[in-house]
């Protein structure tokens, strides 16, 4: 989103994106309260947060990039690599395993000299989309974290350190030995040589670490986008619909012939009105909104971002063609908004 606002004031001299890194929660608090023109979340919104809408209004969704959630660790001596089932990743935020050379960590990990060293939690302290899709995995992996925390861009934590935005979480890990936290991958890329991350077990049984395409033009060998294609391909409601049970993280979790997705994988969204305050501001909304699904998805691939798919990009320019002003099209309205 940062390189979008910048480089959308090189394209639209004139136009100025305000973007403020909050958290999905605030972000969908705030687009409820209207206080906002679009907001952002990695979370599709519950089935609370569409009742809280303003009465009579729709909200549309615009899937607008992918990225996947890796456990981030601070282990000296170990770098990339290091394997995690979801129940092991459970039972270290649920506070069952404690200790980085606990038993069932060091099984999976039978080449590692893990130290007797307690294992520091860290997770964010902001309602966040990021954990809504690790927690999103921990509930379809074990049955306790199921049963006393579920999934939601919020959690009750039972354990660990709080810290506000991926970025703070990527600072408590980077500072914090023998520490874990889930982080989007984005974060950690961008800190090579202060935070690793490791590799988790998919549905067919493959300890597979998050990686992005090699090039704008070039996913074959990403497991983020093997994830796509498996749980993302099909299926997805209209934007105007609601989207509530959309997850890749599901839709893949028992897919044994995935073999190469990594299973922790989310959209990300952007939220607006689909009536629009008037037609000058909703041509500036729609206007971005076209321009950052048709043309700047190639500005997220050096951070492990996958340009959306074709049919993702057709859902979307069919939603941004049904934004309103007055009660008719924007794109109507104004041709060259979406082209």
């Amino acid at each position: 989103m940062s390189a979008w606002t910048f480089a959308y004031g090189q394209v639209q001299s004139g136009v100025q994106v305000n973007y403020a890194s909050v958290g999905s929660g605030a972000g969908i608090t705030d687009i409820t309260k209207q206080t906002v023109d679009v907001g952002a979340s990695d979370a599709p919104l519950s089935a609370t947060q569409y009742s809280a809408l303003p009465a009579g209004s729709t909200l549309v969704t615009i899937p607008e990039s992918i990225s996947a959630v890796v456990p981030a660790y601070n282990l000296p001596g170990i770098t990339n690599g290091l394997k995690f089932t979801g129940n092991v990743l459970a039972q270290i935020f649920l506070g069952n395993i404690t200790q980085w050379n606990d038993p069932q960590i060091q099984a999976l990990n039978p080449g590692a000299t893990l130290p007797a060293h307690t294992i520091t939690v860290v997770h964010r302290s902001d309602g966040s989309g990021t954990m809504y899709a690790f927690t999103n995995f921990l509930t379809d992996s074990n049955a306790q974290w199921k049963s006393t925390v579920g999934y939601s861009t919020n959690p009750s934590w039972p354990t660990g350190l709080g810290c506000k935005g991926n970025e703070g979480v990527a600072g408590c890990i980077e500072n914090t030995q023998y520490s874990i936290g889930p982080l989007e991958i984005a974060y950690a890329i961008q800190n090579p040589s202060l935070i690793s991350w490791g590799a988790v077990q998919n549905a067919a049984g493959n300890y597979i670490t998050a990686t992005g395409c090699a090039s704008a033009t070039n996913c074959t060998n990403s497991t983020i986008s093997a994830a796509v294609t498996a749980g993302a391909s099909t299926g997805l409601p209209a934007g105007n619909a609601v989207w509530t049970p959309v997850s890749i993280i599901n839709n893949i979790y028992n897919d044994t012939g995935a073999t190469n997705a990594y299973p922790i994988t989310t959209f990300t969204y952007l939220v607006t009105y689909q009536a629009q305050k008037n037609l000058a501001q909703g041509e500036l909304v729609a206007n971005f909104l076209w321009w950052a699904v048709n043309h700047a998805q190639t500005a997220g691939v050096p951070l492990g971002y996958i340009p959306l798919p074709s049919g993702v990009v057709t859902l979307d320019d069919t939603t941004i063609k049904s934004l309103t002003a007055s009660g008719t099209s924007i794109c109507t309205q104004a041709p060259s908004v979406c082209a």
